[in-house]
Formats: structure tokens, C-alpha cells, sequence
């Protein structure tokens, strides 16, 4: 079967379509809330690889709702998709048969009057972007320029995570995954293999720069399976052999950036010695305020040489964390605590990392808008306002809004936080909470153990040396998020 032929049966590399840049879109869409927007999920023995939760995880993110039809699965695939949605039809397993199952799925669709429908294949997801917001701005787009369907570029993932095929064919497919629900929607029903998997009376598309992160060739396993499967329906010859073949492989760098949040684990790294009043009163502004709707995010204390009493609190409360018991006696404080920082850091289970002191609290949506601005070649932080006890610093405002965790105002300060907040970043600030990969974290050396004094006796910060003598040398630039605000006691725990 030759290039030609398989872009006429559903490879769509030949359609000369107009384009739309997401970033200029997001410029004229703002408020997408009333865009009902459907997820469309066809599967059959995605549960177990992990796919179907990436996939579902991913769309519950900004889709309204999901519909999804099983094809008899034997693993756990099912048992996964009743945790996203109850829209389930199952359907005989019949490879050549997909189209069939298809157009029943775009009924039970269309039966719940959703104005968009997104599809993708529980081995795909979309990009970052995608994910926060960029579908749903395309959604708004269309309906504003007469615009039906949106078609997406497939980045294969080669082998990893690391770096996507391109030699041949395998970054040249463009699918038609974003259907306007316009009533005249109806799968051409076929059967065999490669035949068009988007719906006809779509008239009116545009191909945008959100990409498509294809899983289905992301290590050995997958590839020998997508192999074998292809094999058994009777593919043969160079369509099936390319699956494998390697004789031209040319791969590029994917960007960790390109992954969305969702398919990203989040820890959040406190550091509690002794007060049980800031454990408790850090983790409940923590959960107060933070979204977890489509995130993997969870809240790490690290116990640093802590008393028996807190020790007890947290096991007893099942409150998660770490023992950091320090070696070296009666080392200074400052030191003991940059080596427990490290300690969280080196050991937190998260991709990302958001180190954050027990005296703090946080205001709503403080953490998604910390991480979207994250970057391979950056560390952000929040905007603090502080309480007063000490001066604060670059881009920090003091206002008190309580100097203990008893004292504390959280309705006077989120209002001020919303007052406050604006959609930008700056370079520089103040130093926590902070967000970094950890694999970055892990490759500088985490911070140094302590401050340092000059010749001329200054006081050089631990954090300064960290930011700007050894993330800085890396490429890895510091900006300030300003619609993410968080309250700072300031020496909350010691004054306790």
C-alpha cells in the first residue's frame, strides 16, 4: 500500500487546509464557559498500559463530559472509564467493525445535545495548550467564523518520552478530532483498516498548532502490540513493516513543556518541626485552595528532626510525609534546614515540585497558575503577601492580615488576592513557594547548605545562590507569577 493510497484512506497528509494559531485565538476568546464540549473515546484493552487514564484524566480536564464505547475489554478498562463518565456503551470486539461502533457512540453523543465533540484514541492526548483552554477557545472560534471541525498534528512519541518521529510519514498525519455537533454528523460506515475516522458533514475546518501526543510508539511493548494487531487483520507489506523499521528513523527533542498538567504528578514540599498548629493550618489552606480536578497533585511534609508530638500527629492522622533525621549535631538551623529542603526535594515523587513554608496560605487557583507558566528553562514563584514581621522584598506586599495561624483572616485575604492578581510574569522576585522539574532540581544539586558570608561580611542567601549561581548557569531563568498569590506569616513556626 503506498503514500498516496493511505492518505486516501484516512491519513489526511494531502488536504491543503487554512490554518489557526491557538495563541491568536486565545487573543479574541475569553469566557468558553458556555461551550458544552464532549469527550468521544472508543477502547478496547487500554486500562492496564495506563492509556485510558491518561486519556480520560485529560479530557475530564476541560471536557463537560465524556462518552465512551468499550469493545469488550478483559482488563480493568471499563471499571476506569465509569470513574470519568456514565455514558458507556459496549460493543462485541471487531477491529474491522470500528466505524460501525462508531456511528452508535455519535448517537448516544448527539442525544445529549453537546455543541462540540473531541475525539481521541485512549493512546493520545492533546498538548499543554490543549489542555488549558485551547480547545475550548477553538470551540468558541468556530462557532464566531462559521468554522465546523479542527484537525491536529500527530507527534509520535518514539521509544520514551523524550523525542518524537519524523523521517517518512510519521509526522505528516493530520486528523480531524474537533467536530461542531452541526446535526448533519454521520460516519461513513466501512469496513477495514485506515478508512476515515472523523464523521462527513463537515465542511468548514482548519488545521491548528495544538498538537496531538501520540503514546501508541512510546516504548516496545506498545509498538509490538499495535504490530501484531495490525498483522492479525491482514496488513502486510511496507504498512505493516514501517510500524518497526527503523532503517530512516530520524527523531526530534519533545519538549517537556508539550505535556499537559494532567498527565504531570505534583508534589508540594513543606518542611514542620514542631508545631502542630502549622501543620494543620498549612495542609487545610492547602486543600481549601487548591484544585485537584484533572491533577495527580499531592502534599509532602517533610518531618525535620520534628518532636515526638508532631511525629505522633502525622501518623496518627495518616498525614503523608517524610523523617529527615540530621547526622550532624548542633548544626546551625539555616543549615539543618536547606539539607531537609534537598531531602523532600530528592525524594518527592512528584515530576514537579512546589516547595512552600508551613506559614503560608494560599489563595484560590494559586497552584494552576503557578505551574502553567513552568518551563524547562525556568523556576517559578509565587506573589507574596506578607504580614509585616519582617520587610519583604521584590514584587512581595506587606499587608497584615494575621501574624499567627489564629490570627488569620482567609476571606479579607482572598479578597485582596483577587484585587491583586494579574495575568502576568516578571523576572525575579522572591524565592518561595517555588516550582521547578525535579529532574532539573535533581541536576543542580539542590541548594547549597546555608547562606554564605562574603569578605566584606554580607550575608549571601542560600536561595539567591541556588537561583542565580546554580540554576541561572543551566539556562534556568526566575519570574514571579502574579495571579499566584500567597499569604506569608513570616517566622510562623518559630515564633510558635
Amino acid at each position: 500500500m503506498g503514500i498516496k493510497h493511505l492518505a486516501k484512506r484516512g491519513l489526511g497528509i494531502y488536504k491543503d487546509f487554512k490554518r489557526v494559531n491557538i495563541s491568536e485565538v486565545q487573543k479574541t476568546t475569553r469566557n468558553t464557559d458556555s461551550i458544552k464540549l464532549f469527550g468521544f473515546v472508543k477502547c478496547f484493552n487500554e486500562g492496564k498500559n495506563g492509556n485510558l487514564e491518561r486519556c480520560l484524566n485529560h479530557l475530564s480536564a476541560f471536557c463537560n463530559d465524556i462518552v465512551l464505547c468499550d469493545d469488550d475489554s478483559s482488563d480493568n478498562s471499563v471499571k476506569i472509564a465509569k470513574k470519568y463518565t456514565k455514558h458507556i456503551i459496549q460493543m462485541p470486539n471487531n477491529f474491522k467493525e470500528e466505524l460501525s461502533h462508531k456511528q452508535k457512540l455519535l448517537e448516544l453523543a448527539a442525544s445529549l445535545d453537546p455543541d462540540w465533540i473531541v475525539s481521541l484514541d485512549p493512546d493520545e492526548i492533546f498538548d499543554r495548550s490543549g489542555e488549558q483552554g485551547g480547545i475550548r477557545s477553538l470551540c468558541q472560534y468556530g462557532e464566531e467564523h462559521e468554522i465546523d471541525s479542527f484537525s491536529f498534528l500527530y507527534y509520535n512519541l518514539w521509544k520514551g518520552k523524550e523525542a518524537y518521529r519524523v523521517d517518512e510519514l510519521w509526522n505528516k498525519n493530520w486528523q480531524t478530532k474537533l467536530w461542531k455537533n452541526n446535526g448533519n454528523l454521520r460516519f461513513d460506515v466501512q469496513e477495514g483498516l485506515h478508512l476515515r475516522q472523523y464523521p462527513l458533514g463537515l465542511v468548514n475546518d482548519r488545521r491548528t498548532d495544538i498538537k496531538i501526543i501520540h503514546h501508541g510508539f512510546s516504548n516496545n511493548k506498545e509498538i509490538d502490540r499495535k504490530y501484531s494487531t495490525y498483522a492479525s487483520l491482514g496488513q502486510s507489506g511496507w504498512a505493516l513493516e514501517r510500524i518497526k523499521d527503523e532503517k530512516n528513523l530520524l527523531l526530534k527533542k519533545f519538549s517537556k513543556d508539550w505535556f499537559p498538567l494532567s498527565t504531570m504528578k505534583i508534589t508540594v514540599v513543606c518542611l514542620i518541626y514542631k508545631s502542630i498548629g502549622y501543620a494543620n493550618f498549612v495542609l487545610s489552606s492547602f486543600n481549601k485552595h487548591t484544585c485537584r480536578k484533572g491533577r495527580d497533585i499531592d502534599f509532602l511534609f517533610v518531618a525535620n528532626d520534628p518532636t515526638d508530638e508532631l511525629l505522633e500527629h502525622l501518623s496518627e492522622k495518616k498525614i503523608q510525609h517524610l523523617l529527615y533525621r540530621n547526622n550532624i549535631p548542633n548544626e546551625n538551623y539555616l543549615k539543618r534546614v536547606y539539607r531537609a529542603w534537598n531531602y523532600g526535594g530528592f525524594n518527592a515523587p512528584g515530576d514537579i515540585i512546589v516547595f512552600v513554608n508551613s506559614d503560608m496560605a494560599f489563595s484560590d487557583k494559586w497552584l494552576d497558575n503557578l505551574v502553567r507558566n513552568l518551563r524547562e528553562d525556568s523556576i517559578v514563584t509565587s506573589r507574596l503577601v506578607e504580614s509585616g514581621k519582617l520587610r519583604s522584598g521584590k514584587y512581595g506586599i506587606e499587608n497584615n492580615f494575621g501574624r499567627t495561624y489564629s490570627k488569620f483572616d482567609d476571606d479579607a485575604f482572598q479578597r485582596f488576592a483577587k484585587k491583586i492578581s494579574t495575568h502576568e510574569i516578571k523576572d525575579g522576585g522572591l524565592f518561595m513557594p517555588c516550582a521547578i522539574h525535579k529532574d532539573l532540581f535533581i541536576k543542580s544539586g539542590g541548594f547549597p547548605i546555608g547562606n554564605r558570608t562574603e569578605e566584606d561580611s554580607t550575608i549571601t542567601p542560600g536561595d539567591r545562590i541556588f537561583f542565580y549561581e546554580k540554576l541561572l548557569p543551566m539556562g534556568i531563568k526566575h519570574y514571579t507569577v502574579f495571579d499566584s498569590i500567597v499569604y506569608h506569616i513570616q517566622e510562623g513556626e518559630i515564633d510558635s
